[in-house]
């Protein structure tokens, strides 16, 4: 860029570009795509993505975009699709999504979950948001920028994986194991457009979470169910996991949460030059965020999303226990879910557990465990996303920690800048489909989610002198 008056200019080439657009017929095109996508059933476990990524490589293929086939299992298939650009120096920007998606019980269904059903201005079906829709978006936004040959600096790589939904072993962690993965950044779901009390609002995602699963096994005594004893694994258990879930195991305002609200927020605000610099010293004190955090939690006791932002997360998932409706078993188990704040060990966190519980009759099992994920909400490219989406609709943007986790920290494990942001705007309601019943996403949605897209593209592939040449 060369400073504001070229931004400007090209911030105008960019938006007159996306005006010409037939977006009557794009939008056509993109339903159809994602119709096609739904009715080909992806549901993990257990998983096969061929049909899916076949279907995409035919949809390049009309294109003329070169793309591959990844298989890291057979029928487990991702797919990479390459837009060249004219320098090969310059890392690709990567669009990432995933094929795979979560099963759908067709009797809580208003329609067949894998029938791709428009009705109502929507387009019904599992995966028709999570996230088969982000990669109709950006298969689409991609294929634009080949058929109006705009002319890019940098390569713009499209990267549908499998797996995501049970963990990202035989996809996205395959993919950047055994591929020569580089890249300037990653644009994938993980933040979203929100309409929140009917105002719109971008809540994109700059770091995740790290989950940690695990099993507490309670051992004791078996016997008859008409001689109860203080030895019943039941009570043992149910006494560890209500003094577990009474504990506070850690609340703060994370240092990259504070520097996204400074950097994205506050700098563009009229109360930039004096909040700033406060913001700076709150963001050095780990005590003054983990005051801050206190204070937020208790702030917001109604709003469970947002306190998970600036708190360790703990769920109790499953529960085992017995055989017999009579008898007092020797064993009983359950499954705790729990999300950690980036800086918190895993093992400090179950080491505080045993602490509470002190039983030796309790033991703990690690089930599934990944590391937190961020990526700095400084970065050129992260910067290059609010201006790119704030172009096309100039709405809020407030960046945010996500409790969730995607595939983003297999590329972040690259150093490789990844972002989340689900091109969309989406009520609570439509959120709340995703994993749920009657998942769908408004063909509005699909539409302004390849502006969006192509817009984030252009930003990030472009050069400032060809494109006002264009």
């Amino acid at each position: 860029m060369q400073g504001k008056n070229g931004k400007e200019e090209l911030r105008k080439k960019i938006s007159d570009i996306i005006s010409s657009i037939r977006w009557n017929e794009i939008g056509d095109e993109s339903v159809s795509l994602l119709r096609d996508l739904i009715r080909v059933d992806t549901t993990n476990p257990p998983g096969d993505e061929y049909e899916a990524a076949i279907l995409l490589q035919r949809y390049f293929n009309s294109f003329n975009i070169e793309s591959r086939m990844v298989e890291s299992d057979p029928k487990r298939v991702s797919i990479i699709s390459d837009l060249k650009g004219e320098d090969t120096k310059l890392k690709p920007l990567i669009l990432l999504s995933h094929l795979d998606v979560v099963p759908a019980n067709p009797k809580e269904w208003s329609v067949p979950p894998f029938s791709g059903e428009v009705k109502n201005g929507y387009v019904w079906g599992r995966g028709a948001i999570d996230c088969k829709g982000l990669a109709v978006c950006e298969a689409v936004a991609m294929s634009l920028v080949k058929r109006l040959r705009i002319p890019i600096r940098r390569t713009i790589r499209y990267i549908s994986v499998a797996d995501e939904e049970m963990g990202g072993e035989k996809g996205a962690k395959f993919v950047v194991e055994n591929e020569n993965i580089e890249g300037f950044g990653v644009i994938n779901e993980g933040g979203t457009g929100a309409i929140l009390n009917g105002k719109k609002i971008y809540l994109p995602c700059f770091g995740e979470k790290g989950p940690l699963w695990l099993k507490i096994v309670a051992k004791g005594k078996s016997g008859h169910a008409s001689m109860p004893h203080k030895e019943n694994p039941n009570l043992i258990l149910l006494s560890a996991l209500s003094k577990i879930s009474e504990t506070n195991f850690g609340r703060e305002f994370t240092k990259n949460f504070i520097k996204a609200i400074d950097v994205h927020v506050v700098r563009n605000s009229k109360m930039g030059t004096i909040l700033s610099p406060l913001l700076s010293i709150v963001e050095k004190s780990k005590a003054v965020r983990k005051i801050l955090g206190e204070i937020l939690y208790l702030l917001l006791q109604s709003k469970p999303k947002l306190q998970a932002m600036v708190s360790n997360t703990l769920s109790i998932t499953m529960i085992k226990s017995g055989y017999k409706e009579n008898v007092i078993p020797e064993e009983a188990e359950a499954v705790i879910d729990i999300r950690l704040l980036p800086g918190y060990s895993y093992f400090d966190v179950i080491e505080k557990m045993k602490a509470i519980v002190n039983d030796p009759r309790i033991s703990f099992e690690i089930l599934t465990m990944h590391q937190f994920s961020e990526s700095s909400p400084e970065e050129e490219f992260f910067l290059n996303i609010r201006y790119a989406v704030q172009s096309v609709y100039n709405y809020p943007f407030f960046p945010i920690l996500a409790t969730g986790f995607t595939d983003s920290r297999f590329f972040r494990s690259r150093n490789i800048p990844s972002y989340g942001l689900l091109p969309f705007f989406l009520t609570e309601e439509e959120v709340a489909t995703m994993h749920g019943i009657d998942e769908r996403i408004s063909i509005e949605n699909l539409i302004e989610g390849v502006k969006l897209m192509l817009s984030i593209i252009l930003f990030n592939t472009v050069s400032e002198k060809d494109i006002l040449g264009f």
